[in-house]
């Protein structure tokens, strides 16, 4: 299990991509901090219940955040030892987005780097077996195209290894459950 903070030197640009023609949010930009019943007919969510509750922790009324990109896929690892992977990524930043300076965004992957360890150190103590996850946590530079305003947003990139499809997403969905708590207990104006 690791957890790393990196810095992104591309921009990420807010929104992305456009509708299609039946107006779907496929490969599009959908604010869910403003439309969260969008969430479940997202097509990174329909069918990962973990990823609509993650998006409803992000988006909830009460967080100060709001998520801006998402997706989750299974591969195959060229270890022996654990050959499936399933990886996953989320993008976020505040809600008020005059607070996504650099300094802002990177006190709170500090923060965020801390508590993902803790919960998942408790975790793997509790379960008497090492998880195997890798957690990146990514600062960028990020354009807000609809604010007409540069900041910086998190990217949270997922890697849950095992040798079966269901202790990888298990292993995952602790992550998942130890990323929700993080931000619902984070204390902005600490």
């Amino acid at each position: 299990m690791g957890i790393y903070i990196a810095e992104q030197a591309e921009t990420f640009h807010v929104p992305f991509g456009s509708p299609n023609s039946e107006g779907t949010p496929e490969a599009s930009y959908v604010d869910v901090k403003v439309n969260p019943e969008w969430i479940p007919v997202l097509p990174s969510c329909v069918g990962w219940p973990e990823t609509q509750a993650l998006l409803k922790t992000i988006n909830a009324s009460t967080s100060p955040f709001m998520s801006l990109a998402t997706d989750q896929s299974f591969t195959w690892a060229e270890a022996v030892e654990r050959q499936i992977v399933l990886t996953s990524f989320v993008a976020l930043c505040f809600a008020d987005v005059s607070l996504n300076t650099k300094d802002t965004i990177n006190d709170f992957t500090q923060e965020l780097q801390h508590r993902l360890d803790h919960f998942l150190q408790n975790a793997t103590n509790k379960l008497g077996q090492p998880l195997h996850i890798n957690i990146r946590l990514e600062i960028q530079p990020t354009r807000f195209h609809d604010y007409g305003i540069d900041g910086w947003s998190l990217m949270i990139l997922m890697a849950a290894s095992s040798n079966e499809k269901r202790l990888a997403r298990y292993n995952w969905g602790l992550a998942i459950t130890a990323l929700k708590t993080a931000i619902k207990e984070y204390d902005i104006d600490k």
